[in-house]
């Protein structure tokens, strides 16, 4: 009798060891960490303490352009990576891992641009949403951003101090609410995280970040409606963005602040729109891309704006090459885009920051489709899941010279078009391919405005000339450390 009991967890355990040989054996020839061929435990050690980073770019390094950290997971900084994985190759679709984004409302899942691991379903839902995104379309919500920045110029003429990562994740977030629903969230004006907004952000990255070594049991343990968690609860985004849905629907119109800018349109206008010819753009899609849009806007877009602002401040000759472009240019103390959208010097800066301060901390992960590929000189099978860190690849001395670590605006501006093609083709400010930042022309307009606008404006320093831009990791969307500044009006 007590054979049963002996044998059946004698060939439960072999046919476990044979799949753990089986999985290690697929990417034997990939380097890496030995417990990362057996087991996901390495990578999610690495991902909830914030060292996947790191870890990565030590292991680059070390072993070359490819390595392993999971166990069908791979790492590529060979720049061919891009083309290959996240051009317009079909069949690369989002890793599991992506699962774990989806937000919450009303008892359902919401699915967002990000989310959608289903290739025609993002590509519908993209198309329906997409001409709201071009770049005409982004230079209708200007007057928006610039009501915004007027709110931070006011806000930063009293103060001789401050911390410039959180007040420029305040403007982000206001600047991201009017555009999107005619609406500021109010964090400027009360110089804080207003309902929890931002928290709730970098909650949902950590979340992501916790659990995506094992997607399947996130969900297991928080999308289980047996459980009902807590975390499932509906964000103070969605309820906001909701309730601007139903007042539209309703005939409410746009809520006024009694300023100009109150008849430019938003996004909201924009998908309404688009609903009536893309009926799949319903209630729920039309939040999920508003949620997503703001939420962007409070860390990738901050972070960026922050990160550039911090570099410029701490190289002095930087900072003296901008403010005489600005001079030339004859800006206005709110520039319009016309007058920012081209300056050289600029557009090297924002290029040059983003390279040196990637907003990922661990790699944009893809599945690799039937019948395998051929990337960077090693067959990967079906199933692999591969992608790039973007440090790894703004980092590689092959495409940006030796001194790699070094903010160099003037990298950029050099003569050579086949050095230039290259470092292009290796850039992943607003990743690549189908899946590439829809959000980047808005992006791109605000940062290209509010920095000129602070620069013109305020003579700011470092309070301390020594400090290093520091981040918490942990979320796939670094949190900046404070930075802290002097401030003083210019005459």
């Amino acid at each position: 009798m007590a054979f049963p009991y002996i044998i059946l967890p004698a060939v439960l355990l072999a046919l476990i060891g044979v799949r753990v040989i089986v999985d290690w054996n697929k990417l034997r020839k990939a380097p890496g960490p030995a417990l990362a061929g057996f087991t996901d435990l390495w990578r999610a050690y690495q991902q909830y303490n914030g060292t996947m980073r790191e870890s990565l770019l030590e292991l680059h390094a070390r072993h070359g352009p490819i390595v392993r950290y999971g166990v069908r997971c791979v790492s590529i900084s060979d720049p061919e990576v891009i083309k290959v994985v996240y051009g317009g190759r079909a069949g690369f679709i989002n890793a599991e891992s992506y699962e774990v984004l989806r937000g919450h409302q009303n008892g359902k899942d919401i699915r967002t641009l990000l989310s959608t691991r289903d290739e025609k379903q993002h590509g519908a839902l993209r198309r329906s949403v997409a001409n709201a995104f071009t770049l005409t379309a982004a230079l209708d919500y200007e007057k928006w951003i610039d009501v915004t920045i007027k709110d931070l110029l006011e806000n930063l003429t009293k103060k001789s101090k401050f911390d410039l990562a959180s007040v420029i994740v305040w403007y982000s977030m206001d600047a991201a609410a009017r555009f999107s629903f005619s609406a500021p969230l109010g964090c400027l004006a009360a110089e804080d995280d207003v309902g929890g907004t931002i928290q709730m952000i970098r909650s949902h990255l950590e979340h992501w970040t916790r659990w995506a070594s094992y997607p399947w049991v996130e969900s297991l343990v928080h999308r289980n409606p047996v459980f009902k968690p807590t975390i499932r609860s509906p964000s103070s985004i969605a309820i906001a963005a909701a309730t601007k849905l139903k007042e539209r629907i309703n005939g409410a119109g746009v809520s006024k602040e009694g300023k100009e800018v109150d008849v430019a349109p938003d996004l909201l206008e924009r998908f309404l729109e688009a609903s009536k010819e893309y009926p799949n753009l319903n209630g729920p899609g039309i939040v999920g891309v508003l949620v997503s849009t703001i939420a962007a806007a409070g860390d990738t877009t901050a972070v960026t704006i922050a990160a550039t602002l911090f570099y410029v401040l701490e190289n002095p000759e930087v900072l003296k090459k901008l403010e005489a472009e600005l001079t030339d240019a004859g800006i206005h103390e709110i520039p319009a885009f016309a007058e920012v959208s081209k300056l050289p010097y600029l557009n090297a800066v924002l290029k040059e920051s983003m390279r040196v301060f990637t907003v990922t901390s661990f790699p944009m992960e893809r599945l690799v489709p039937t019948g395998g590929a051929v990337i960077a000189g090693m067959y990967f099978p079906e199933g692999t899941t591969v992608g790039c860190l973007q440090a790894a690849i703004h980092l590689n001395k092959n495409v940006f010279g030796e001194d790699v670590h070094v903010f160099r605006p003037e990298r950029w501006l050099i003569n050579d078009r086949e050095q230039l093609r290259v470092m292009e083709a290796a850039h992943m400010g607003f990743s690549r391919g189908k899946r590439n930042c829809i959000g980047q022309h808005i992006a791109m307009l605000s940062m290209k405005k509010v920095i000129p606008a602070l620069i013109n404006k305020f003579k700011l320093s470092l309070i301390d000339p020594d400090a290093s831009l520091k981040a918490d990791h942990t979320p796939n969307v670094p949190i900046l450390e404070p930075i802290y500044v002097k401030s003083e009006t210019k005459s």
